[in-house]
């Protein structure tokens, strides 16, 4: 047993994660936080396409999410070294809490949606990556395969409670004052992680830089830290691959409801359920897929995954035809209440949530394994900073894309947008095996 965990305050090797009083506060806060942050999201996403009824202007608010912490986010990563990240968690959080009571006055207004994305989207950089270096401290180094998908668990299933349950519930049952409603409670939401976050203390951080000269050095250092390292560079993209896919599967799922499945967008998120419950499934079995596979092998695996599942979503009109003249029981029509068309989604969902968890977490652990204590803040700011910069065309161009090809091709234009997502995946899968093997990353099983 090592006499310095106790010293630190850190839970030993044997000890459950959560039996630390100071890491079950942060993963309590973290859960209620990406929660409201989601709910949030989807209420605000789900007003603008009521009102615009258009993919573009949707791209756009995500974009408005985005852009923020690109510009500000340099110097928030410094910053953030500098504090107790312990009180950047509560700091960031009542920000949130004052922007969402600001929503429930203001979120008819687009301009004024829009400026507020800037609070929203700032507290959460700083928030993540504040969390993120925390578990560093917390938390031994043997043991972060297991604490990275206990973040990832947590995130997805803050996720799914955000998006399949708080949301739509608040936006059914408040009716016209639904989107008032969703935002008074994650105000209070917000709020709440603040005031938990109060007694929170940052251990064995070390000692603080105070000088605020060399700003532009001390972001530097960290992003040659960063590139300098293949296994470093390769986690890098790999995050920036599942970030990426996140936006875009956030912008893309009420209209392909819409346009595929002919149901409300409000019901996106319990069409694509199984893809939270797929996730949480993924993100269990993780420990044990890196023990027996190699925690670097599989992100390839989970980027394979990914675009058989797109594929199979893209394709989801053709095979309910197929199906619906097939005998029993390949035609469950009208399985739980649901259509065929439905059904199927539902069930190429789940892979795709299971497979994002074999993407995210691994990658993460990579950053952990590799960042020195004192410069975290540093490094987990500049890796969202350079995932949101890539997102942004995606983003930017993914709504635009849709309206085009739906308007001059004569198909659907959310299947072609899925095809060549799906397409580009499997290319970035084969392109990581490669350099796996090139570069002698590919771990030996356990």
């Amino acid at each position: 047993m090592n006499p310095s965990s106790f010293r630190l305050g850190v839970a030993p090797p044997s000890a459950p994660l959560l039996g630390d009083r100071a890491f079950l506060s942060l993963w309590l806060a973290h859960g209620t936080a990406q929660v409201a942050y989601n709910a949030v999201l989807f209420t605000l996403l789900v007003v603008i396409l009521k009102v615009t009824g258009s993919s573009t202007q949707t791209s756009l608010l995500l974009l408005l999410f985005v852009l923020p912490t690109v510009l500000v986010g340099p110097l928030a990563g410094v910053l953030l070294d500098r504090w107790e990240k312990a009180q950047v968690l509560w700091a960031v959080n009542a920000i949130r809490a004052l922007a969402c009571g600001a929503l429930i006055v203001v979120h008819g207004y687009l301009w004024t949606v829009y400026l507020l994305a800037l609070p929203l989207a700032v507290g959460t950089l700083l928030f993540n990556a504040a969390v993120m270096a925390l578990i560093g401290t917390l938390v031994p180094k043997e043991r972060l395969v297991s604490a990275n998908s206990l973040y990832n668990f947590t995130l997805m299933g803050a996720q799914f409670v955000g998006l399949v349950i708080l949301a739509p519930l608040v936006l059914r049952l408040g009716g016209d004052k639904g989107d008032e409603a969703m935002f008074m409670m994650a105000s209070a939401m917000f709020a709440l992680v603040a005031l938990a976050a109060l007694p929170l203390r940052e251990r064995g951080g070390g000692e603080k830089e105070t000088s605020w000269v060399g700003l532009r050095r001390e972001l530097s250092q960290a992003l040659q830290l960063l590139v300098q390292d293949r296994a470093t560079i390769l986690a890098l993209v790999q995050l920036t691959i599942g970030n990426t896919l996140v936006l875009l599967f956030v912008t893309l799922m009420p209209r392909y409801t819409k346009d595929i499945l002919n149901v409300s967008p409000a019901n996106a998120a319990f069409i694509f359920a199984p893809t939270g419950i797929g996730a949480l499934i993924g993100l269990r079995l993780l420990p044990w897929a890196a023990r027996n596979f190699g925690k670097e092998k599989l992100v390839p695996m989970g980027l394979l995954g990914i675009a058989f599942s797109l594929l199979m979503l893209a394709l989801v009109q053709p095979i309910a035809y197929f199906m619906e003249r097939a005998p029993r029981p390949l035609n469950p029509q009208d399985l739980l209440g649901l259509s065929l068309l439905q059904l199927l989604t539902m069930v190429f969902a789940g892979p795709l949530g299971l497979c994002y968890a074999f993407l995210n977490a691994p990658a993460q652990t990579v950053l952990h394994e590799r960042a020195p204590q004192n410069m975290r803040g540093r490094i987990f700011t500049a890796q969202g900073i350079i995932s949101q910069s890539v997102s942004l065309l995606p983003v930017i161009l993914i709504g635009a894309i849709t309206d085009v090809l739906d308007a001059f091709t004569g198909l659907p234009g959310i299947v072609l947008t899925l095809l060549i997502i799906a397409l580009g995946l499997g290319l970035a899968a084969l392109i990581n095996f490669w350099l796996l093997q090139r570069w002698g990353l590919a771990e030996a099983k356990a």
